[in-house]
């Protein structure tokens, strides 16, 4: 009789946890780490890990305007800092892809709370605004040392940040460049990720002899995401525009081009009507949420 009682009281228990966990399937960050609070049962079910596979944090909850560096600030600094403490004690060892707010400034402070507090991240993709220095870049790639995906946005596009990348992140399979892609990208990318097998570069200008170099460098390249790019390079002065047919010509490559259809895409009608490759910060987000190659759209 106590048998059935306690078997009982088990599958209700279960039961009352599976309902939890899938109410905070639909609850923003923020919210899951309010409701964490509410009582032990609470604190229990918003720590399931199918609860944290992916850290999504551009739906925060809070009030603050979706513009850039609108983030700029003490508050909001303090915020998405308490923020990832939660988060990152909640999910931890879970979370196997971070996904940054386009919108948050982040400081070291950020960088290095989360980095340290997610050692299985598989997955990042970093914001475009912040004030990182070349210690806090070394933390976090350090603690992410089996990291094996990348968005790599303009903040991040420097020597700092690509050093240590090679340094300490062996397993770099896939790469997403939201920045100008240039000669001194593609010699890192050779020289630090030679198992690379996803290479996209969206709506930037592209250094020719830089794409040249990849695609005859890296055997392990799979597919190149090269939509609504400019591939150019300077000479004797001035900027020589190439088509895919005059890349094709230079490198005999095996991997997939993925590229726009021609005379019939408008993003890049546009672009080259405007200012030569750069977007305006109005689609940046897009370019940087979007992608061709499906595991890169988030």
């Amino acid at each position: 009789m106590k048998n059935n009682k306690s078997d009982n009281n088990y599958s209700n228990d279960y039961l009352f946890y599976e309902i939890l966990v899938r109410i905070f399937t639909a609850l923003h960050v923020a919210d899951l780490a309010k409701a964490s609070m509410v009582c032990k049962a609470w604190n229990v079910a918003s720590r399931a890990p199918v609860l944290w596979k992916t850290l999504d944090l551009n739906e925060l909850g809070m009030d603050v305007p979706l513009r850039l560096y609108a983030w700029f600030g003490e508050h909001s600094s303090k915020k998405m800092t308490q923020i990832l403490k939660y988060a990152s004690s909640l999910g931890g060892e879970n979370i196997s892809c971070l996904i940054f707010n386009y919108y948050v400034y982040l400081t070291d402070e950020h960088l290095i709370s989360i980095a340290e507090r997610t050692p299985n991240l598989k997955r990042v993709v970093l914001p475009i605004t912040g004030n990182i220095s070349k210690i806090g870049i070394e933390i976090a790639m350090r603690s992410w040392g089996g990291i094996e995906s990348i968005t790599v946005t303009e903040m991040f596009n420097n020597a700092n940040f690509l050093n240590a990348v090679g340094k300490y992140c062996k397993n770099i399979v896939s790469l997403k460049f939201t920045c100008l892609f240039e000669q001194y990208h593609a010699e890192a990318i050779v020289n630090y990720t030679p198992n690379l097998r996803t290479l996209s570069i969206r709506h930037f200008l592209v250094s020719m002899r830089g794409l040249c170099h990849v695609l005859n460098s890296l055997e392990h390249l799979e597919v190149v995401n090269l939509c609504h790019c400019l591939i150019t390079d300077l000479l004797e002065g001035s900027f020589q525009d190439y088509s895919i047919e005059d890349l094709r010509e230079r490198v005999d490559f095996s991997c997939e081009l993925i590229i726009c259809k021609e005379n019939s895409c408008l993003r890049c009608t546009n672009r080259l009507r405007n200012d030569r490759g750069r977007p305006s910060y109005e689609n940046m987000e897009d370019i940087w949420r979007e992608d061709e190659i499906e595991s890169l759209a988030h």
